[in-house]
């Protein structure tokens, strides 16, 4: 991208839109992650020269880089375009304070690592949430919307839609097929599976009991 040298010279309100229009919804990954801390010196007395005391520390992890904008300038920075989040879990164990910079209103948030419960603490800020199994959603109070990557397929989740675990409305449940990239919302997704029909069993059916026995034979 060509340098546009002249923009400092721009009106402050100018400059002000074009910072808001750099503004795009992204997928933010985010982790916990964790290791364990030597406390105090290694001793002879433990085994293998083992610390004498270790404490297991965890930090937020996110593959997601930081926004271009905030990465510019001080002027883009103070803008307020994007907080720092997620700071406020507390069983983050690091000596620095963490934070992942987020625009709450618009990027989508996908935790990794296991159950959303380690989350429970910020959980009422997300709004846009990404997630591939079946999760307790009691905290996430505030969130619009939910995609679900559907890794063993769409119809697995069939019928899903009726259970009240969802923290949004069928029309906002966005179902990804990562295997041939159908999305689907949920009013969408079970009346494809509906129509499709399920297999029906009639017990007065002969053949439903299997193969008829054959009479015994007494001599």
């Amino acid at each position: 991208m060509t340098t546009f040298h002249p923009f400092p010279r721009l009106p402050y309100e100018l400059r002000i839109q074009i910072w808001k229009l750099t503004v795009e919804p992204r997928t933010v990954e985010i982790r916990v992650g964790g290791f364990y801390k030597d406390l105090g010196p290694k001793t002879k007395d433990k085994p293998e020269g083992e610390p004498a005391d270790r404490q297991y520390v965890q930090y937020l992890v996110t593959p997601t880089p930081v926004p271009g904008p905030l990465q510019t300038c001080r002027e883009a920075r103070n803008l307020g375009l994007y907080q720092r989040s997620m700071s406020g879990l507390s069983d983050l164990t690091g000596d620095e304070k963490q934070y992942v910079w987020l625009n709450l209103d618009i990027d989508l948030i996908c935790f990794r690592g296991g159950s959303l419960e380690k989350f429970n603490q910020v959980a009422p800020s997300v709004k846009r949430l990404k997630l591939e199994s079946k999760s307790e959603f009691r905290h996430f109070v505030n969130v619009e919307e939910v995609h679900v990557i559907c890794k063993n397929g769409m119809r697995e989740w069939h019928g899903s839609t009726a259970d009240n675990w969802w923290p949004c409305s069928q029309e906002n449940l966005i179902f990804i097929d990562p295997r041939d990239g159908l999305i689907l919302n949920g009013v969408q997704m079970e009346a494809k599976f509906d129509a499709m029909g399920r297999p029906v069993i009639d017990p007065l059916d002969p053949t439903y009991w299997g193969p008829p026995i054959p009479p015994i034979q007494y001599e």
